[in-house]
């Protein structure tokens, strides 16, 4: 999630549809590298993937001049073959609710008609907090449009909500992850002062198939663990491993500085309980700073995060990309 400073893993999984504990222990890593920064130093923060027809395309959070960036490279594995930047929901495309050019870590998810809905998060008109909505469009790379009168969900009390996502299960049943953005009405969280100690619950929301309509209430997943994750969890994604295992992957820490992470938790419900945190990616490794705000492809399994460009979040977030292996309950880079 965060908006921009220049603008202010394959999975061993089933392939589907379209598609507070101890303090984490990290993860086996081989030595096999992501590749860092495939955009060439472009500032690309909190990057989704979605693999359509074979070609990849990412989206991120808003940069200088772009509201919703979007980028596509026909083979994954080829470094050198992501396209530069564009424009994939031009700010005369949103609602009156969302304030123009603050959109903060979009996900687009295929629907069974074959269109396409964007979970954004741009920040309200009044008040000041980013709520989710969604946006539509018949082409995967847009142009995207939302129409809605008010956010998808707001709970303005809490902090807002930001970080959706989509998952697809087996079963056909469609979900949405998304975060209650405690530290908005909480002086800035854990990162902004010691003192602040907000809860940032992960709650998950099934819809029907326009991936909209609710089904039910919310039901939370997971929070952070306190100072161990400075007050923080965020950017939520699910995949599911081949004997059924669900992965929770999230994003732990200050956006801004070394101890930003990617860490994952795991259960044999969607629903869950999950427990058992693991941290897949931290500072230092490969050379990455801070590495957080990663998605995964449902299908394909494609990996895209992001890091900071030399280790200073003025020069922005860079986008990398990586393989993964699930294998029972843990997870892996490859």
């Amino acid at each position: 999630m965060h908006l921009s400073y220049s603008y202010q893993l394959s999975l061993g999984i089933a392939l589907l549809p379209y598609a507070a504990e101890a303090a984490p222990t990290s993860a086996r890593l081989s030595k096999r590298a992501p590749t860092y920064d495939v955009l060439r130093g472009s500032d690309f923060p909190d990057p989704s993937i979605i693999n359509v027809d074979g070609i990849s395309r990412a989206f991120g959070t808003g940069i200088r001049g772009i509201q919703v960036p979007y980028t596509s490279n026909p083979d994954f594995n080829n470094p050198s073959g992501w396209s530069a930047p564009v424009e994939s929901f031009p700010v005369g495309n949103q609602p009156g609710w969302a304030k123009a050019n603050t959109v903060w870590a979009p996900d687009v998810e295929r629907l069974a008609d074959g269109t396409f809905v964007m979970y954004y998060s741009p920040e309200v008109t009044e008040g000041g907090l980013h709520c989710v909505g969604v946006a539509r469009s018949g082409n995967v790379e847009g142009p995207y449009t939302d129409g809605s009168t008010e956010p998808w969900v707001c709970p303005r009390e809490q902090g807002g909500a930001i970080d959706a996502s989509g998952f697809v299960d087996g079963d056909g049943k469609r979900y949405v992850l998304y975060k209650i953005d405690g530290p908005a009405v909480t002086g800035g969280g854990y990162c902004a002062s010691p003192n602040n100690k907000p809860s940032t619950p992960i709650l998950l929301q099934e819809v029907q198939e326009d991936g909209y309509t609710k089904i039910g209430g919310a039901t939370e997943i997971w929070n952070n663990g306190g100072e161990v994750d400075h007050y923080q969890t965020e950017a939520p994604i699910i995949v599911k491993g081949d004997d059924g295992t669900y992965f929770l992957f999230y994003s732990t820490g200050c956006y801004t500085d070394a101890s930003y992470t990617t860490s994952y938790v795991t259960s044999q419900s969607i629903a869950g309980p999950y427990g058992n945190p693991q941290v897949l990616l931290k500072n230092g490794d490969y050379g990455l700073f801070g590495p957080g705000g990663a998605d995964i492809t449902l299908s394909g399994g494609q990996m895209v995060f992001h890091s900071l460009i030399n280790n200073d979040i003025n020069q922005g977030r860079a986008m990398s990309t990586a393989t993964l292996t699930l294998s029972g309950n843990s997870a892996s880079i490859n």
